[in-house]
């Protein structure tokens, strides 16, 4: 089983979303954060770059339509997550956790992640 994490209701197709890394980021770029929270962030974010491979999005050449999906086994990542969407449910995004055992065609994987482009339906 994978899981990811995004901005958005129920009834929005899942495709069109983004992710909580982002989110997070465009809030705190726009000043909606506490400095509290700012630190909260930057330790999430400090523990994700410590403890997590970075996927080469930048330089693999994929489409903008490639996102990452955790593995199920990533448990102490996929807590980290869910400490970024606590800080976005405190600022009134909704956050939905998708789950799916076969997410799209698969463009990277490591342990604790894959990177796909996502099918039409989950």
């Amino acid at each position: 089983m994978y899981i990811r994490f995004v901005v958005g209701s129920e009834g929005e197709d899942h495709r069109q979303l983004t992710g909580i890394v982002t989110e997070a980021r465009l809030l705190r770029d726009r000043g909606h954060l506490t400095p509290e929270e700012e630190d909260r962030l930057e330790r999430t974010y400090a523990w994700l770059n410590a403890n997590l491979p970075c996927p080469p999005f930048s330089t693999a050449g994929w489409s903008r339509d490639a996102v990452s999906w955790f593995k199920d086994s990533a448990e102490a990542a996929i807590r980290e997550f869910r400490l970024l969407a606590t800080l976005l449910e405190e600022h009134g995004r909704p956050v939905r956790m998708l789950r799916s055992r076969n997410p799209g065609k698969v463009l990277y994987e490591d342990s604790f992640q894959v990177v796909v482009v996502e099918w039409k339906t989950l």
